[in-house]
């Protein structure tokens, strides 16, 4: 059961820490609705597993070569929490101004793959339909 929807850039989401073991999680939220492993965009020869956890409309990412750890989180969910703000209640001049407030005034804004606003330094990465806040993915700090 998720009970806490804060996205903590570079830490986590909510009781949800990155590093977390991929057993850990199972026994905390049960089987997901989905599994898939996918290939690893890195040449470091890890596993990459992703638990789809529909009724918490959530994705994780797990990654290791033998132990696997959380890296990534992926949500749509609307009562999802970034600096004290409901995040998918702000359009996307809001979800900008959210995070120059809290220091973070550089992003790369990238059309190519859809309406993509990228804050490197966070890993953090926000998806736009029409202005509106559709998905956020962020991962761990990597090496």
């Amino acid at each position: 059961m998720i009970e806490n929807y804060t996205i903590e850039p570079l830490k986590g989401y909510g009781d949800f820490q990155f590093g977390l073991p991929i057993d850990d999680v199972v026994k905390s939220l049960g089987q997901p609705s989905n599994q898939e492993e996918i290939e690893s965009a890195y040449e470091d020869g890890n596993h990459i597993i992703v638990l789809d956890y529909d009724d918490f409309d959530l994705s994780m990412y797990f990654e290791g070569d033998t132990e696997l750890k959380l890296t990534n989180f992926y949500t749509v969910n609307e009562n999802s929490v970034l600096f004290g703000m409901k995040i998918f209640d702000l359009n996307k001049e809001e979800v900008i101004e959210l995070m120059k407030q809290n220091g973070y005034e550089d992003f790369i804004e990238d059309k190519e793959d859809g309406d993509c606003v990228s804050y490197d330094e966070l890993n953090l990465d926000f998806y736009f339909d029409d202005n509106k806040l559709v998905e956020v993915f962020w991962e761990c700090q990597r090496g």
